[in-house]
């Protein structure tokens, strides 16, 4: 649907539930729309339906940076607003054990961890890992940490690639939403949702999945 044609869906079925009650103006229904949009996106994202968000998948290939005060980690920025992790890759060599000697690096698949673990995997006097495969994890400011061992080293251009899901564009005027289409009709019903509980309270009780969903967009 275009832009239009959502805002037309979402009158036509506020009218039915509402009873002619009050209206929306088409600005107040966008902003609707974008929370509707926000909250089926992360809903699939939760459920990694990567076919239903297609048009929003990215596949990024970038230079790894310096990483945090602890010793063989790196960190990457996607170039794009990244709300889902879905895969990664390095480009390395590696030293003694399981040696990787090919020149410019061989690509290997980077193995996600959760941020609260990550201190396991580094190396100091105590604790000195051997990661045949870096770790990686999402961390502030919509960055990805990578920790490695102390055998591998990474290419140092192009060394990082990123499978992610990036954040959509707002619906407005004449900007139609970015989402597969199969989409369009969820976020209609949501948005109506969201603007039954502002003018009957009953509903607000029977929306708690739909709160957490918009804290998550916040």
């Amino acid at each position: 649907m275009t832009t239009a044609e959502m805002i037309t869906a979402f009158n036509v079925n506020y009218d039915i539930v509402n009873l002619e009650g009050p209206g929306y103006e088409d600005t107040e229904i966008l902003v609707l729309l974008n929370q509707a949009q926000s909250i089926e996106v992360l809903k699939e994202v939760s459920k990694r339906n990567w076919t239903v968000l297609s048009n929003l998948l990215v596949n990024e290939q970038g230079t790894l940076a310096a990483g945090l005060n602890y010793a063989y980690t790196k960190l990457f920025t996607p170039a794009q607003e990244y709300i889902g992790y879905i895969s990664s890759k390095s480009k390395v060599t590696r030293a003694n054990y399981r040696p990787i000697t090919t020149a410019g690096g061989e690509w290997i698949e980077n193995l996600p961890i959760e941020k609260e673990l990550s201190g396991k995997y580094l190396t100091n006097t105590i604790n000195q890992p051997i990661l045949l495969q870096p770790r990686v994890f999402e961390d502030t400011l919509k960055k990805i940490t990578v920790i490695y061992d102390k055998n591998t080293t990474f290419a140092g251009a192009n060394d990082f690639y990123l499978e992610y899901v990036r954040k959509p564009a707002d619906i407005a005027t004449g900007v139609n939403s970015e989402v597969n289409i199969i989409l369009h009709d969820r976020i209609v019903n949501t948005a109506v949702s969201l603007a039954k509980k502002v003018f009957n309270p009953n509903e607000s009780g029977n929306s708690v999945q739909t709160d957490m969903m918009i804290n998550k967009t916040v």
